[in-house]
């Protein structure tokens, strides 16, 4: 009992004291006593640092707080925020940092953003002087150059309130998780600080680091008990999650209740109005989703298609560069993909994370080394595989399929021919093959892990039903090695049968503890599972062993019915998001590929109408059909340089297929996000699989449109 007690006790990293000390108050109204009576009241604990962000699972420091603090050396900022929200925030997350060093983060910014653009708009104008480059082309740098300082002036600025918001946001996801942790403390003794002390071992995120302090200050006198913390918990959290709020509440008027069965009732009422509130919110969410990924679709496939007619008549109608090749560069491969991506991340920014999926380290048994694809038995490098690739399918493409379908017109060698050629398969062909070669790389980087990560899934699902007969055998009074057995041959040939199995090995023949026989870092079942929800299970299962068969039972049957609520909630949201996933995944891999390949042979066919205007007697001398006066300004049609500055067919045609690279790239990224949270396992295989289906399909709707518009 005495072992459970500091397990349940401790906070990670710190020594439990012999005795409870009295905290600050007990000092008295003189305020603190001297250092050394200090700390010899206090002892141990005032040798340990107090938890801060990044002490919890090996968490890193985010960027924004080296900077700040770099800037608070360089420049002198304001020693109070104007507005609450910013101390909130900060407050919230926790960062090691001072009001004056957040307030000269954003001058550090526009200084550094000042000294990098306006050497180039210097720059800009002298060449402007010596004739270099024309003023229009200053009319549209100019401005971004100015602005692009006063765009990391506001991004720095605002960052602490976005990092603060997206910390609520993914902390959703931990909170059924500390609930339940609780929860079960509670059920196996009624004490709020242990309940607390256990949550912040097991949990992890933002919640697990403010119990984890919150354990530190009740512990150092800051609160006089363990209820009034909780309070203070509840109602910190209660502006983000009010189902939250409300489950410590219940856990905390749970205390008060002497009838067991009612007390346990208003436990499983905690748990039970997280997940309602969890699978609401993600109901919400769905129905959000809806329009704003029709905007993305517009704004991502659609207008494109616009600016292609747009631009070029625009640009020679009012006497503006406005289809020049840079400026084409600059819409379509940098403005709209970035227009597209910050759209795509605002609407991701609000999902609700439900699940996060294992993460299969590099050397887990089994797996090809790091940047090697399998090919039967032998494994080779990624890169030679994926080069090997693409020269063959340039090769294919350039040698076999262009001469065969683009064959050389025979008046090749006149001038005017040259230029309207272009070899079309010989640039598809260039470009098939360097995604054919960027989906191999992905392939053999993530393949193996995503199906070892897909193994432990499935193992995970194994396990809900595994930790069921498990409680059922404990609650028969069996000893814990004897439940285990019977569990892996109740469930003999799952992956879950191979992990009691070994345990229960462990046991017998390694004369191991039930702990060791799961966690050792050599023998231990579990020293090959990368399941945070198995390990972090069986340490409540080893855990509540030590208070003995039935309260574990008892333990364990509540994590099964959480585990299978958590399930309910995760296929809910799989239903409720299908339409919008199916929808943004054809726009991927099918719509957004032909539509644009298509695209680029209008392009063509605009241009050519233009100069054939321009080139039309009959305009020239102001008359249209007939001989009627025409009212179209005819100066602009024959306007050369604006003719001249539209680029011809072959490098819009390279324009446009880097921008489906990138929008392709920007929509499965979207639609991974949507199915399966944060796993970059995911995301790469379904690139892989999605880039050279996409870029295939751009290049032959692109040839078969132009050579319907040329028939035509």
């Amino acid at each position: 009992m005495g072992r459970k007690q500091e397990r349940y006790s401790k906070p990670a990293g710190k020594t439990e004291p012999a005795t409870r000390i009295p905290g600050p108050r007990a000092f008295g109204p003189t305020g603190p006593r001297a250092p050394g009576e200090y700390a010899q009241m206090y002892g141990e604990y005032l040798a340990q640092p107090k938890p801060t962000p990044g002490a919890v699972k090996g968490e890193k420091q985010p960027w924004f707080v080296g900077f700040a603090k770099r800037a608070g050396k360089t420049f002198k900022g304001k020693p109070e925020f104007k507005k609450e929200e910013y101390r909130a925030a900060l407050d919230f997350l926790g960062w090691d940092l001072t009001p004056s060093q957040v307030n000269a983060a954003p001058l550090l910014a526009f200084t550094l953003a000042m000294l990098a653009c306006y050497p180039l708009l210097g720059f800009l104008v002298f060449m402007i002087t010596q004739g270099q480059v024309a003023i229009t082309v200053a009319f549209y740098t100019a401005p971004v150059l100015f602005l692009i300082p006063m765009f990391a002036l506001n991004y720095v600025q605002s960052y602490i309130l976005k990092a603060a918001q997206a910390e609520k946001v993914k902390a959703a996801a931990s909170i059924p998780e500390i609930i339940n942790y609780m929860v079960m403390s509670m059920k196996l003794s009624p004490n709020i600080e242990r309940s607390l002390a256990f949550a912040s071992e097991h949990g992890k995120g933002k919640i697990a680091r403010d119990l984890q302090e919150l354990v530190y200050n009740l512990r150092v006198g800051v609160y006089r008990t363990a209820e009034e913390g909780l309070d203070v918990l509840a109602y910190k959290w209660g502006k983000f999650s009010d189902e939250f709020k409300h489950a410590l509440i219940l856990v905390r008027s749970s205390t008060i209740e002497i009838d067991e069965a009612k007390r346990s009732e208003i436990l499983d009422k905690a748990v039970t109005e997280v997940l309602d509130g969890i699978r609401d919110d993600m109901t919400k969410y769905a129905a959000r989703m809806r329009q704003p990924s029709v905007y993305l679709y517009y704004v991502g496939v659609l207008l494109p298609l616009m600016l292609i007619i747009m631009l070029p008549i625009g640009s020679v109608m009012a006497k503006l560069p406005l289809a020049q090749t840079w400026i084409l560069v600059l819409i379509y491969n940098v403005l709209v993909p970035l227009v597209t991506a910050y759209f795509a991340s605002s609407i991701l920014s609000k999902r609700p994370p439900v699940y996060t999926p294992p993460r299969i380290p590099d050397d887990y048994p089994g797996l090809p080394p790091k940047n090697h694809v399998s090919i039967g038995k032998a494994t080779f490098p990624s890169v030679v595989v994926a080069v090997g690739a693409a020269a063959l399918i340039y090769f294919i493409f350039a040698f076999f399929l262009d001469p065969l379908l683009n064959p050389l017109p025979p008046d090749y060698a006149s001038q005017a021919i040259k230029e309207a050629y272009f070899p079309f398969f010989a640039i598809a062909g260039a470009v098939i093959g360097a995604s054919a070669a960027a989906s191999i790389y992905l392939f053999g980087a993530s393949t193996a892990k995503r199906r070892v990560q897909k193994e432990v899934i499935e193992m995970e699902l194994e396990f809900q039903d595994s930790v069921y007969i498990l409680a059922s055998r404990l609650g028969e009074n069996r000893p814990i090695e004897e439940a285990m057995q019977y569990t892996a041959e109740f469930l003999e040939g799952s992956h879950v049968s191979k992990l009691f199995s070994r345990a229960v090995d462990n046991i017998r023949n390694l004369s191991m503890t039930a702990e060791m026989s799961l966690f050792d870092p050599v023998y231990g079942a579990l020293k090959n599972v990368p399941s945070d929800m198995i390990r972090g299970s069986m340490r409540i299962v080893v855990d509540s062993v030590t208070l003995g068969v039935q309260q574990a039972a008892k333990a364990l049957i509540s994590l099964s019915l959480q585990l299978r609520d958590s399930q309910k909630i995760k296929e809910k949201i799989a239903e409720l998001l299908s339409e919008i996933t199916a929808m943004m995944k054809s726009i991927a891999f099918l719509i957004a590929p032909l539509v644009l390949g298509v695209t680029s042979a209008l392009q063509k066919i605009v241009v050519s109408a233009l100069k054939a205007l321009a080139a039309s007697p009959s305009l020239q001398a102001g008359t249209g059909a007939g001989g009627v006066a025409s009212s179209i300004p005819v100066s602009g049609f024959g306007d050369p340089k604006a003719l001249a500055s539209i680029p011809d067919a072959l490098t819009f045609l390279i324009i446009i297929a880097l921008y489906v690279v990138e929008v392709t790239i920007l929509l499965v990224y979207f639609t991974s996000k949507i199915e399966e949270g944060d796993n970059p396992l995911a995301y790469k295989i379904n690139l892989a699989r999605a880039l050279p289906l996409s870029m295939v399909l751009f290049f032959f709707s692109a040839f078969f449109a132009g050579k319907m518009a040329t028939v035509s």
